[in-house]
């Protein structure tokens, strides 16, 4: 091969190797959290639990007890007690027939269930582990807002609830998508959302700090799950559509984004933090059995 040839191949392929090589991942992309924020790698799960078949469509999940996570899935209405350290659910209860169940929170001994229609479930067990009476509310929100996740909050004793459809309550047109307060003492949904995260504060945030255009699904948040770190304080909220996290403070502004990999959650729907702040996110199986990841706080 001539010298020249062989010199210009070369510089082709160092020049054009260098361009692909630099390119950014969607792991750079979308990552921006401040360093007293970035306690968890989520690329390399410190645990995975496959859960049985009857948690194919596991849909939300919240702390229990040491150990043990409270899990609900998508069409029955029954909680599902899983203990991560023998891998087995030790405890089923039915607290109300057939549904669309989406959210689970725990506030001491009583457990609140959400349905998607926007209707709460609470109820306590007893000492060897039976469902006590069930109430059931029905709230302002409806079918069409989609609730899809739930969290208590001990410093206003209220639960959280996201919605993953229409923000808004009453016909009042709002943008986004809405978290609002349920209130334990008057059991009602607070009429002024708790916050509310626009697409417009998605990508403000990610432009602030990077220069790329998005995907528009990364874009058009859609919560599937929230959850409260018990220790810093902040709202871990998860999206399946996008496959991000956001992290907001308490007035929902948003601190830090970390995309979530779909060959590692195929669709994230529940989250929830261990008690030292370890990290749990399920995902529905897929037509094969569901799964819970562990991430240990760093």
């Amino acid at each position: 091969m001539p010298k020249a040839r062989f010199c210009l191949i070369v510089l082709w392929t160092v020049t054009f190797g260098c361009q692909y090589n630099s390119r950014p991942t969607a792991e750079a992309l979308f990552h921006y959290t401040p360093k007293e924020l970035t306690n968890y790698n989520l690329t390399k799960p410190d645990a995975k639990y496959f859960l049985p078949y009857v948690l194919e469509e596991i849909s939300g999940m919240t702390y229990y007890n040491p150990g043990v996570i409270a899990c609900v899935q998508d069409e029955d209405g029954k909680v599902f007690f899983y203990n991560h350290h023998t891998r087995k659910i030790e405890n089923t209860v039915r607290f109300a027939d057939s549904g669309d169940y989406e959210g689970i929170a725990v506030n001491g001994e009583k457990i609140y269930v959400a349905e998607s229609n926007g209707h709460i479930y609470k109820f306590e067990l007893g000492s060897s582990g039976e469902i006590k009476q069930v109430k059931k509310y029905k709230t302002d929100l409806k079918k069409h807002n989609d609730v899809e996740g739930l969290v208590y909050d001990p410093i206003v004793n209220k639960l959280l609830v996201a919605c993953k459809g229409d923000p808004e309550i009453n016909d009042k047109k709002k943008k986004g998508r809405s978290v609002y307060y349920f209130d334990l003492e008057n059991q009602e949904i607070d009429k002024r959302e708790a916050f509310n995260i626009t697409k417009h504060e998605v990508k403000d945030y990610l432009e602030t700090y990077k220069d790329f255009e998005y995907e528009e699904n990364r874009i058009n948040f859609k919560p599937s799950g929230i959850a409260l770190h018990p220790i810093n304080g902040h709202f871990y909220i998860i999206a399946s559509i996008g496959k991000l996290m956001l992290i907001t403070d308490r007035k929902g502004k948003i601190k830090g984004s970390i995309p979530l990999d779909p060959r590692l959650l195929g669709q994230p729907e529940g989250i929830c933090f261990a008690p030292n702040g370890d990290l749990f996110i399920s995902s529905e199986g897929q037509g094969d059995k569901g799964y819970i990841l562990k991430f240990n706080m760093k």
